[in-house]
């Protein structure tokens, strides 16, 4: 790596847009003997956006409190090593201090049932970002994975209003394609998607249409292009490089600009005993999820360990990016919706 890429690196704010699993250990090396926070730092990640509440494994809107609760004793346990965010001098002061930040945010929210009033509880105790739909039909609209998507509820239009008035981002991965619109058009706000990628040049359900990615630039929103191997593989069990990730990259640049592009990494994989059963759970709620890729080949080939940040600078840089634009990829127009939102 160049000085100069060392030096871009250094100076960016870097922001994952979706993480999941402070349970899912990563495996010590010589050099960092941790299994966690340690390896995400020496990866000169500023921070991340932490998936607490998750509908993969459905809870209730209690269970959903003591996820908050177990989650938030990172900030007991380790307060050398990592910050709460709750607002975006958080993450400049992660930044400042070496520090990781930790934003919580949910993946889908049927966890509140049709009870509005757990959206202004969850925001209460530090939930920054609402996740409208999981895979499925909820209380809110369609999920990607439904046969029929019916579009944005009643209720999801009310939660949304919520969402604006509390300034809580509004992110739309696993949305379907007609309830990701109208949710768009309801809401005040820009909105994300925290981790998908290009429909067009890889057909996974979880993608973006053409359509969805102009309204996100209409929105003056950003998505997080995500490295999944299933979302990006150009030919299928095949595993894809970095080189052909960043084509979602430039596709969503050329299409609606640099301005809004980030990255969601969701959870890079070590292989381990509490990985493999982590996969193994979820493969029985969505069997062949992961396509046949291992837990060490999750991600595309070049960009799917924590180390591989400042790779993932240097491929931008090498791709024509420029410095200042690189920077906003990295975590710059994250920064900027949550900045506009988190008032």
């Amino acid at each position: 790596m160049t000085r100069d890429t060392k030096a871009v690196h250094n100076e960016s704010i870097v922001i994952d847009g979706s993480f999941t699993h402070f349970d899912l250990p990563i495996t010590p090396t010589r050099d960092i003997p941790d299994m966690m926070l340690d390896h995400i730092l020496a990866g000169g990640v500023t921070a991340v956006v932490h998936s607490v509440i998750a509908d993969p494994s459905p809870m209730t809107a209690e269970e959903a409190l003591m996820e908050l609760h177990k989650n938030s004793l990172v900030f007991d346990a380790f307060p050398d090593k990592t910050i709460q965010v709750r607002r975006v001098s958080d993450i400049e002061a992660a930044k400042a201090q070496n520090k990781l930040g930790i934003v919580f945010s949910t993946q889908g929210l049927a966890s509140i049932g049709t009870n509005m009033r757990y959206i202004w509880v969850f925001h209460c105790l530090g939930v920054k970002i609402m996740q409208l739909t999981y895979n499925e039909q909820s209380a809110l609209g369609s999920g990607c994975r439904e046969p029929v998507d019916s579009g944005l509820t009643r209720f999801g239009q009310q939660a949304i209003e919520n969402m604006n008035d509390l300034g809580i981002v509004l992110d739309l991965s696993h949305c379907g394609v007609k309830t990701s619109l109208d949710a768009m058009k309801h809401s005040r706000d820009p909105v994300i998607f925290s981790h998908a990628a290009v429909r067009r040049l890889n057909s996974h359900v979880r993608n973006l249409t053409d359509d969805q990615i102009k309204a996100v630039g209409e929105k003056g929103g950003v998505i997080g292009l995500c490295p999944h191997c299933i979302f990006v593989e150009k030919a299928r069990g095949t595993r894809p490089t970095i080189a052909d990730y960043l084509e979602h990259v430039d596709y969503v640049a050329n299409l609606i600009g640099i301005d809004h592009v980030g990255i969601g990494t969701d959870n890079f994989h070590y292989d381990n005993y509490y990985t493999r059963l982590a996969r193994a759970s979820f493969e029985r709620t969505y069997p062949g999820f992961f396509g046949g890729y291992t837990a060490e080949e999750k991600h595309a080939l070049g960009f799917s360990k924590w180390s591989d940040w400042p790779i993932l600078t240097e491929a931008l840089l090498s791709r024509g990016y420029s410095e200042s634009d690189t920077k906003k990829v990295l975590g710059g127009n994250f920064l900027r919706v949550f900045r506009q939102i988190w008032r």
